[in-house]
């Protein structure tokens, strides 16, 4: 079940608090420091690792050439950490991440938690806003300005169903994140909105998965989210109160509590295992 052996171990991460090990796997266009204040309140009920992806900031190095990669980066860092049965948690790209890394490492998982992950996105009927969006970013790269075309990413992903945008919201940091980070950014939309993992890999699942989704989305999100739980055995559906796609920004409060409530559950479930 492993895949190749591609991890890195020199990743930029940081560790904060004690306990179950909360693995945070940010989204595209993001790196360690995005994930604002929910990584001080996280670490007031486990050990919160959070890094820089493989491509991005201050990890650097080439972008991954596959979801595979990151995964594998993912599992060396917690084999480097000695942070096994962690709790991995990801947002929008990050979340396709964590499911993959429950696939191939059952070993270092115990939990996961998947907000918005865009699976099988590409199989879905788009709006003819996303048609728009989409046909903007490639002009932008033919232009070679791919900041303008990750910024109309970030933009569009971060929407509220009732009008505007988290990314406006943004500190200037975070939006400037994205932009330098262009080319990774675009790379893992490319990577994650397709099948991987593929629909017999989801079905091998043993720990549980919440895919959660934000009530403040489009209704597309909603779609996105029901397409990959209805594909994992053990998957259960969250909605979090007050959340678009920026959940650790919208609703940070809720977020950490739909986390510190799997931590819990998965506690519960190793006491009466024992």
């Amino acid at each position: 079940m492993a895949g190749p052996n591609v991890g890195r171990t020199d990743l930029y991460h940081e560790v904060a608090g004690d306990g179950v090990p909360i693995l945070l796997i940010h989204p595209s266009g993001a790196t360690a420091s995005t994930w604002g204040s929910v990584i001080e309140d996280l670490a007031r009920i486990g050990r919160v690792i959070v890094y820089d992806r493989r491509g991005y900031a201050r990890s650097g190095g080439e972008r991954a050439r596959s979801v595979a990669a990151h995964t594998a980066d993912a599992a060396a860092l917690l084999e480097q950490l000695e942070a096994p049965s962690a709790v991995a948690v990801g947002t929008s790209a990050g979340a396709i991440i964590a499911i993959d890394l429950a696939i191939r490492r059952p070993d270092l998982v115990r939990a996961v938690v998947a907000h918005e992950g865009p699976w099988r996105m590409t199989r879905q009927r788009p709006s003819a806003g996303q048609v728009a969006t989409i046909a903007r970013m490639g002009w932008s790269v033919l232009r070679g300005r791919p900041g303008d075309a990750a910024d109309l990413l970030l933009r569009a992903a971060y929407a509220y169903r009732d009008g505007g945008t988290a990314w406006d919201a943004f500190p200037e940091e975070w939006r400037r994140v994205g932009r330098e980070n262009s080319w990774a950014t675009l790379t893992d939309f490319r990577q994650t909105i397709g099948t991987y993992p593929s629909a017999a890999d989801l079905a091998r699942l043993e720990v549980p998965v919440t895919c959660s989704y934000g009530a403040r989305s489009p209704d597309y999100m909603l779609r996105y989210t029901r397409t990959l739980v209805a594909a994992i055995p053990t998957g259960t559906i969250h909605r979090i109160e007050g959340a678009a796609h920026a959940a650790p920004f919208d609703a940070p409060a809720n977020f950490v509590q739909l986390i510190a409530d799997t931590v819990a559950a998965t506690d519960v479930e190793a006491r009466t295992r024992s």
